[in-house]
């Protein structure tokens, strides 16, 4: 284990940074019957196991236990790019400077980073909540919606971004896609979608050929925070 002192306001806080650690495994929680004082005490606790706690709760969608670990502004920032964060984020990386620690998060699923900045123990608020103060994501691709996920993959595939087709779908899916042809073309619309199964399937019509596409999106695959989650294609 290598420790890394930290110098902050006058203070030293000596940091234990041991090896990335991978935000899975946390069971979902009631958010609407959890307060801040139902949690375990944040007051004392490393500014690296604050983070991931944060980081935990925000990726299953614990709205409330969010809200106790991150300030206002943070929790706007992590919301506005999903409600769920996922189970793929990787601490990366910790490094302190005045009186902040900041723990810096890989999503391993879709390759941006999240960087939480925390206060230092000793200038946290006396309950110790909300220390969380900063929250910044760098190239993490905005999270979509099942049929936004569709219209997404199916304008990468018409333009011809083998790139983003292969991010939005599934091997077996860009085989299927490409297998009708290399680049789509600019005629599909999107005529219906419906779901079944924890399956979205979002229908297009070809405005220049009258063939019909269908694409099956994964709704646990876009909970989890997963890229590749467009995994069945039909075409007639």
């Amino acid at each position: 284990m290598m420790i890394r002192r930290i110098i902050g306001l006058g203070s030293t806080t000596a940091l234990a940074v041991t090896a990335p650690l991978l935000l899975t495994g946390a069971a979902p929680a009631n958010a609407a019957a959890t307060s801040c004082s139902q949690l375990q005490s944040a007051k004392n606790i490393s500014a690296v196991t604050y983070a991931d706690r944060l980081v935990r709760a925000w990726g299953r969608a614990d709205t409330a236990a969010t809200n106790c670990y991150a300030s206002t502004a943070a929790a706007r920032t992590l919301y506005a790019q999903t409600t769920r964060g996922g189970i793929h984020w990787r601490r990366v990386s910790t490094e302190g400077a005045a009186g902040t620690i900041y723990v810096t998060y890989h999503d391993d699923a879709r390759g941006g980073n999240l960087t939480i900045g925390v206060q230092n123990v000793d200038l946290r608020s006396a309950s110790g909540w909300h220390a969380a103060y900063t929250a910044e994501f760098v190239n993490e691709p905005k999270a979509w919606s099942p049929v936004q996920w569709s219209d997404n993959l199916v304008r990468a595939w018409g333009r011809g971004d083998a790139k983003w087709t292969a991010y939005y779908a599934t091997p077996r899916a860009v085989q299927q896609l490409h297998a009708i042809a290399a680049k789509g073309g600019a005629h599909w619309r999107r005529v219906s979608a419906e779901g079944a199964a924890g399956t979205t399937y979002t229908t297009y019509k070809n405005d220049a050929t009258g063939r019909m596409l269908r694409i099956g999106i994964s709704h646990v695959a876009l909970s989890d925070g997963d890229a590749h989650a467009a995994y069945t294609v039909q075409y007639w």
